[in-house]
């Protein structure tokens, strides 16, 4: 086979996998979400329990707060069309995600906003500021939480 057609069908099959990737189900996009949700609940938790500690270290604040970080800015796209609980999965997005988008990419933005500010506080290695910065993300997850989610 010569180099051009090697080019051409590695494109080809390339594409087709970049297809396959895009056209992800109901299902797989809740399963996404709520995996990205975990991470975020995790790395929460981690910061406060680090936070109970007599002797706190920065570097736990700093791994979670990243961590905390890079998963808020999925949240906004984590809710397509058609992946409420008319995909057949268990699911606490309610109803009001896709009937008030522009409310909840607000609600989201607050919450990105807040978990970067705290991610740079946690690089400073400021440990008063940075537990600050994380009462500061709590009330931006409440605020989704308070429309968007349902109680568990």
């Amino acid at each position: 086979m010569s180099y051009k057609k090697l080019i051409v069908l590695a494109a080809v099959v390339g594409g087709l996998g970049t297809g396959a990737v895009m056209a992800a189900s109901p299902q797989q996009k809740i399963a996404e979400r709520q995996a990205n949700f975990k991470v975020i609940g995790k790395s929460f938790k981690g910061m406060l329990d680090e936070g109970r500690k007599p002797a706190p270290d920065i570097n736990v604040y700093r791994s979670n707060a990243d961590a905390l970080a890079k998963a808020a800015t999925k949240i906004a796209g984590h809710f397509p069309k058609g992946t409420g609980s008319e995909a057949g999965v268990k699911t606490a997005a309610l109803p009001a995600i896709w009937a008030k988008p522009g409310d909840f990419k607000a609600a989201a933005a607050k919450l990105v906003a807040a978990s970067a500010k705290l991610n740079a506080t946690a690089k400073s290695g400021n440990i008063d500021a940075t537990k600050a910065a994380l009462m500061a993300v709590g009330p931006t997850c409440k605020g989704c939480h308070d429309q968007f989610k349902a109680k568990d």
